[in-house]
């Protein structure tokens, strides 16, 4: 299932939200371009960059910690630790997102590890039913108010996957840069997760017919 064919999300979103750059070598060079101003101290084109990837950052957070305030504060965090670290970056490593991602996924493990905590949501009678297609099954979910729950089912390593795939919409290729792992490695981890959702719908009791 590709990122396109997840249905559109239903979640908390804030009023600066931005899609990310369009994919290609044209949009590359003029990122490039600004994080090279930004690093420059340019304070329009650190705040293009805010601007451009705060929306899926916030919904990585947000469905990392399960609560509204704490991701707002853990983007905030992000991106003050984005800003004093712009220096360091090479352009010619990682793509920026992966490494701007790989800082918000470093300020979610703080929090746990801090917070000793994972908040779910409660589960309710209203899940939603789908066929036996258990990419059919998560597009349903992802849209479902019991996206938090189901999520916090999966091991960390299939959820991260989850996230990143369908809520932030990253490509796979990317979601490999962000974790470490090989692409095949991604696949493999985002087809157990989206069985394991249609699994858990079955455990809830949630007809397929």
């Amino acid at each position: 299932m590709s990122t396109s064919e997840g249905a559109a999300l239903n979640l908390p979103r804030e009023a600066s939200q931005h899609p990310s750059h369009a994919p290609g070598i044209d949009a590359s060079r003029m990122e490039h371009a600004l994080i090279r101003q930004a690093q420059a101290g340019d304070l329009e084109a650190v705040d293009e960059l805010y601007r451009t990837y705060h929306g899926g950052v916030f919904r990585y957070l947000y469905y990392q910690v399960g609560d509204t305030h704490t991701a707002e504060d853990l983007t905030a965090e992000v991106f003050e630790h984005m800003i004093k670290a712009l220096p360091r970056y090479r352009i010619q490593g990682s793509a920026f997102q992966a490494w701007l991602f790989r800082i918000a996924r470093n300020a979610a493990i703080d929090y746990f590890r801090k917070a000793n905590m994972r908040r779910l949501t409660a589960l309710d009678d209203n899940l939603p039913a789908a066929g036996n297609d258990p990419e059919v099954l998560a597009d349903q979910l992802l849209t479902s108010t019991h996206l938090l729950e189901a999520l916090h089912k999966l091991n960390k390593n299939q959820r991260e996957v989850i996230i990143l795939r369908f809520v932030v919409e990253m490509p796979i290729a990317e979601v490999a840069r962000v974790l470490g792992k090989r692409q095949d490695a991604i696949k493999g981890l985002q087809r157990r997760g989206l069985i394991a959702l249609r699994n858990l719908l079955a455990d809830w009791n949630v007809g397929y017919e």
